[in-house]
């Protein structure tokens, strides 16, 4: 198979979803071939953790949404967005507007 220019590359940033799903499946699939019980043990943990922090970010206080969405953020590799009342700059470096 030939790569051509116009085809999207396989980056590692791209492939981290990819690599984040098949550990989060096979470390529980590793654990119920070495002992039933120990895989149905670590898929539970995982799944209280994962519905912890998603049910922080929907039905926490205001401090502990915004940590957990944060905390997803992260997770996703993705920016934060700006705060409110920041300073756009553009391209240039100068300042531009005001972000309400």
């Amino acid at each position: 198979m030939r790569k051509t220019d116009d085809s999207p590359a396989v980056t590692p940033r791209s492939l981290r979803p990819v690599v984040a799903t098949l550990a989060a499946a096979g470390v529980p699939v590793a654990g119920g071939v070495l002992h039933p019980i120990l895989g149905e043990i670590v898929f539970l943990v995982e799944l209280v953790a994962v519905l912890t922090v998603v049910g922080t970010a929907l039905f926490g206080s205001l401090d502990l949404s915004e940590r957990a969405f944060r905390l997803l953020r992260w997770i996703g590799n993705r920016p934060e967005p700006p705060a409110p009342g920041q300073v756009k700059r553009g391209a240039s470096g100068d300042a531009g507007q005001v972000t309400s």
